[in-house]
């Protein structure tokens, strides 16, 4: 009798249901981060990086996209990790920039907070150093989202390009594959020149793949479509992500040609049929600005809404059967998420309550079995001790 209650007990107590723990819970630590942005220091050999954490930091740092991986020294103290990366042993990839003229350094740092695995607190910093000819290095951080702002010269145009939600949307961060963005070009103080749109790259790490060649014209132009110009300042495309495999943060680098106008007023712009598509030799002497884009942080998944899907009522992809809940693909939008994760949690509910309901009907069913017996028992006894 002794043991059935014993394992009766340990059945009802040891049930992870609402409110009742079957394990003692792990003791969680609290959630480490980096506190602010970093602080660059942009040497002639060399790019010195300090970060500070929330609490002590016991994971790990890597520079991103680099050969070697002991090419950099890094040094923790506390909370406080310091990083230095010279420019030949990691092989800094670098750019010239013609409007000042200089050369921009570029580097990636990856921050784990777990000593061996990557987990969603981690966070990579981009980060560049502008060499400018007999000037002082300066140097900018770049978060994810955050768009690069071009050397300045206040004397002479200045351009920008940005990869936008929508033509009048924010600056884009982190995407999914398939997502409609749109590519802007814009520039400032060029007068009467229009601009033109070349030679444009894809970068990934040290990988960089062309999708506007030389002639202002596609490559590919089924996930790059040739360009729009609206006007002489302002050119635009709307594209649908897309990305390369071996790394989620990418870049575009382009560069913007300044073209006089035509004897006619008008805007000279590429010709891209491909009967026609041929390099104009004396558009190489007017004057370029090179221009990139901001980070973006590519998802590997794909992003299956579009413009006929969200059409349709997102209650008609949902399978209303408790306790199984299943959810084809919908449009992500708000109010149908809170009333999915509601029906889950009601689902969920009932589950534990219909566990627990088993498990007490057995309880009954043994309790009553045990007390049936010793009832018996009894009563043999009884028999065998009046005879």
């Amino acid at each position: 009798m002794n043991w059935r209650f014993s394992m009766l007990l340990l059945l009802l107590l040891c049930f992870d249901g609402p409110g009742i723990k079957c394990q003692e819970e792990e003791e969680t630590l609290p959630r480490n981060e980096v506190l602010g942005e970093p602080t660059v220091s942009c040497a002639a050999d060399a790019i010195y990086v300090k970060l500070r954490t929330k609490s002590t930091f016991l994971g790990h740092v890597d520079v991103k996209y680099t050969p070697d991986k002991s090419c950099f020294q890094s040094l923790v103290t506390n909370n406080q990790i310091e990083i230095l990366i010279p420019h030949e042993e990691c092989m800094v990839p670098r750019r010239r920039s013609l409007h000042p003229t200089g050369v921009i350094l570029e580097v990636s740092l990856s921050v784990s907070f777990h000593p061996e695995f990557t987990t969603v607190d981690d966070r990579i910093f981009n980060m560049q150093c502008f060499h400018q000819k007999k000037s002082n290095g300066s140097s900018s951080s770049l978060a994810i989202g955050s768009p690069q702002p071009p050397p300045t010269d206040t004397k002479g145009p200045s351009c920008s390009y940005e990869v936008l939600t929508s033509p009048e949307g924010s600056p884009a961060g982190r995407l999914a594959l398939g997502q409609n963005v749109y590519h802007s070009w814009q520039c400032q103080n060029v007068y009467e020149s229009c601009i033109m749109i070349e030679s444009c790259q894809l970068v990934g790490g040290e990988e960089t793949h062309e999708v506007i060649d030389s002639s202002g014209c596609s490559k590919h132009e089924s996930i790059m479509p040739q360009l729009e110009y609206h006007n002489r300042t302002h050119v635009g495309a709307s594209v649908k992500v897309f990305g390369v495999s071996h790394t989620s943060i990418v870049y575009f680098a382009c560069q913007v040609r300044l073209h006089p106008q035509l004897p006619t007023g008008e805007c000279p712009k590429p010709k891209c049929d491909l009967m026609r598509r041929k390099r104009d030799e004396s558009s190489s002497q007017f004057p370029s600005i090179d221009v990139r884009s901001q980070n973006l942080e590519i998802s590997q998944l794909i992003n299956v809404t579009s413009s006929t899907e969200s059409q349709i009522p997102s209650e008609s992809f949902v399978q209303h059967t408790c306790p199984d809940i299943h959810v084809e693909s919908a449009p992500a939008e708000e109010a149908s998420e809170s009333k999915l994760i509601e029906e889950e949690k009601i689902c969920a509910d009932f589950r534990s309550v219909l566990i627990v309901s088993i498990l007490l009907t057995m309880a009954l069913i043994i309790i009553t079995t045990t007390i049936v017996v010793l009832i018996v028992r009894r009563q043999k006894y009884e028999i065998a001790s009046m005879s």
